[in-house]
């Protein structure tokens, strides 16, 4: 790292300092920014300036990417503020009715990674009646030629259509990342559109979403040459996929780290997948069932086994209890366990949890006091959060 790169970190270190403690952030904020800032007081009239070229700010802020250190920065000066907004590459907006697109392109040119939220959170209740709102077409209409470089966009709770997701994947030729979280209006189709056009993507998350099935072969669409995938998500998917298919994509995908499939995956189907990505760190599943074979166990146990990288495991839609000890070696280094839609009982549940020393999270639908306890005081020291 060269001089001025040395710097501008010991700077953007400064500032991100002042957001550790809350009671004393304002008083250490506007100390340290008086001695960061020199004001031109010879005129009333005359603007404020900072004593710092804009050249020097931009070069410190590309070490600051926390939403909440930025917004504090723009609040500096007028020069600050300009800057900001000029260097700024990803932007979080929690509720799309809070401004237009427009303003967002105006106030962040060069943006690349765009996240929005759209319905409130009770419409998970269907508290939120239908048509609603929160529509992504206006979004990817007035981006589109605004921020061709777009690479990213995680959206929850928005209603996106087919053609939305066409438009996205013609406009946007570096496009790498796309999560969806509790979306609806759009189908397979569009899926299809997104596998076949989007040549770098990295990141295809899908998640609680409502998708309808239109009968297309979304994961043929995928084109022989693609290898970029890092994560592939598709829990929320109902109706059979390909598993040919899926199984030639997982194989071309070297970088594939995380793999989260539906509950039409058989246990057979997930020991091929996993002897084809022993690389990976997050596993969902599938429905984990199957008629109960001992040779079938062994495999499967040889598998899970050989991903000594594993950390997140979900799933288990539907458990035959005889196979759930072939997880039990990959339980030691599991940081994080997903079991919210997972069918089995206490005794189970139990077995499992208290053979992961290193659990830090913990998601389950159901869990009896008792059963909590015994777990927190046997085997997790180190489990901070059960949902």
């Amino acid at each position: 790292m060269t001089t001025d790169d040395e710097k501008g970190a010991r700077m953007a270190q400064m500032i991100q300092e002042h957001s550790e403690n809350p009671e004393e952030e304002e008083e250490r904020v506007s100390l340290d920014l008086n001695s960061m800032c020199k004001f031109s007081s010879q005129s009333d009239t005359k603007p404020i300036e900072t004593s710092f070229p804009d050249e020097v700010l931009e070069h410190v802020l590309v070490f600051l990417t926390a939403h909440k250190d930025r917004n504090a920065v723009s609040l500096v000066c007028k020069s600050w503020y300009r800057v900001e907004a000029w260097t700024r590459h990803q932007v979080f907006i929690g509720n799309c009715y809070a401004l237009s697109p427009g303003t967002m392109i105006n106030r962040f040119p060069k943006i690349k990674s765009v996240t929005l939220k759209g319905k409130p959170r009770f419409a998970d209740f269907n508290l939120v009646p239908p048509n609603w709102g929160a529509h992504l077409h206006p979004w990817v209409l007035a981006m589109a030629p605004a921020y061709p470089w777009l690479e990213k966009l995680l959206l929850k709770r928005m209603t996106v259509t087919d053609e939305d997701l066409a438009l996205l994947a013609d406009s946007f030729p570096n496009f790498k990342d796309l999560v969806l979280l509790y979306c609806d209006g759009f189908s397979t189709k569009g899926l299809g559109i997104i596998a076949s056009k989007c040549r770098q993507l990295r990141r295809l998350d899908l998640n609680e979403d409502d998708i309808i099935d239109s009968g297309v072969d979304w994961l043929s669409c995928f084109p022989e040459t693609t290898t970029s995938l890092e994560c592939l998500s598709f829990e929320c998917l109902e109706g059979p996929i390909n598993i040919d298919a899926l199984e030639k994509l997982v194989a071309r995908c070297s970088s594939l780290k995380e793999l989260r499939l539906n509950r039409t995956i058989s246990i057979v189907q997930l020991h091929r997948l996993m002897l084809r990505a022993p690389q990976l760190t997050h596993l969902g599943t599938g429905c984990f069932s199957y008629d109960f074979r001992p040779e079938q166990a062994t495999v499967l146990q040889v598998a899970f086994n050989n991903c000594k990288s594993l950390q997140c495991l979900s799933g288990f839609r539907e458990v035959v209890p005889e196979y759930l000890p072939t997880i039990y070696s990959v339980c030691n280094n599991l940081l994080e366990l997903n079991l919210s839609y997972a069918v089995m009982g206490s005794r189970e549940l139990e077995q499992i949890v208290c053979n992961c020393p290193k659990l830090q999270r913990l998601w389950v639908c159901y869990l009896p006091c008792p059963l909590l306890w015994s777990i927190q005081t046997k085997a997790n020291s180190h489990l901070s959060k059960h949902n």
